[in-house]
């Protein structure tokens, strides 16, 4: 036998009176502490380590982990860079009117042709990630009098075609635009006899926004632009504002407008000229009609769905499916 304290051998007669410590020096000193005795004390008494110690044994899913961190981290550096280097605003829009840096416009009609892009529609980089990412794309569509008579719904009375362009009658609706909600639309038109109207978010022939290009009354008069909201055959929020420049009759114009949430912008060659703002009609389509007194010719028109980048990023990223708008 050993002793508990120096290790040594317990001579054979220490042993009949002492099997644990080889002198009385050593008993009085007691057993040497080893390291392994502390460390099951402390296991014993100390929550704390014994927490520590358990969670240090637990199996991680580490590889899980980083994957999911990762993608999270790609998918928001991808967002703010689509924010950043793709805005929705063209930052060299032209107008009088602080607006227009906010608003995405189209070009004077200098030459240009109704080919050109529609206003704020992306290219470059944003309209490739736009066409590849998964998810249900924006809806696109163009019409013009003097090919084809479109894809409209409702009444044609009052609907003629003269000099190739189409002049309206009794409100038609333009098809593949019934779903859409965020939109922007241009047209071509000419005036020929008191103004050209259009509607956007339009249910149905009798819930929609109408906005109207009035040409000016008599000599003094200027032109004006009037918009109201139509819910269930119910008018509300007509308002008619002066225009900051007289129109003439029989000359074309490109007039562009936006709906955007509850925002709502309207362009006469890309200068903004009205802007407001209502929460009650959320989704629509676009369409032309003609009230009694009224006479204008449309040449063609141009629609672009708004649905952006952000929701293509959602849905390769899988957390939206494919065909569910973000």
């Amino acid at each position: 036998m050993r002793c508990q304290r120096c290790g040594r051998a317990i001579s054979p007669l220490r042993q009949l009176t002492d099997s644990e410590f080889c002198s009385e020096s050593c008993r009085r000193r007691g057993p040497r502490a080893s390291a392994s005795l502390v460390r099951d004390a402390e296991f014993e008494v100390d929550p704390f380590w014994q927490a520590a110690h358990e969670q240090a044994n637990k199996p991680h899913g580490k590889a899980s982990n980083v994957l999911v961190a990762g993608l999270v981290t790609g998918l928001l550096g991808a967002m703010v860079l689509a924010r950043i280097v793709f805005p929705d605003a063209m930052p060299d829009a032209g107008g009088a009117s602080p607006l227009v840096r906010a608003v995405p416009t189209v070009r004077p009609n200098q030459g240009a042709d109704k080919d050109q892009a529609l206003p704020g529609q992306a290219d470059g980089i944003s309209g490739w990630l736009e066409k590849h990412l998964p998810g249900e794309k924006p809806v696109t569509a163009k019409w013009d009098a003097g090919k084809s008579d479109g894809d409209w719904t409702g009444t044609a009375v009052g609907w003629l075609k003269r000099d190739g362009m189409m002049q309206p009658g009794k409100l038609r609706l333009w098809k593949p635009t019934l779903n859409s909600k965020d939109y922007e639309m241009e047209f071509e038109a000419a005036i020929q006899k008191r103004g050209v109207s259009w509607v956007y978010r339009a249910q149905d022939s009798k819930s929609y926004y109408a906005t109207k290009i009035l040409l000016g009354r008599g000599e003094a008069g200027g032109s004006t632009i009037l918009r109201y909201g139509l819910d269930n055959n119910r008018e509300f929020a007509r308002v008619e504002l002066p225009l900051p420049a007289m129109l003439q009759a029989k000359k074309n114009y490109r007039i562009a407008m936006m709906a955007v949430g509850d925002h709502f912008t309207t362009l006469i060659d890309g200068r903004v000229v009205d802007e407001w703002t209502d929460g009650r009609l959320k989704k629509g389509g676009v369409g032309f009609f003609s009230d009694e007194g009224e006479s204008a010719g449309i040449q063609w028109a141009n629609f672009r769905e708004r649905k952006g980048v952000l929701s293509g990023l959602f849905t390769a990223a899988l957390i939206l499916p494919p065909g569910v708008s973000y």
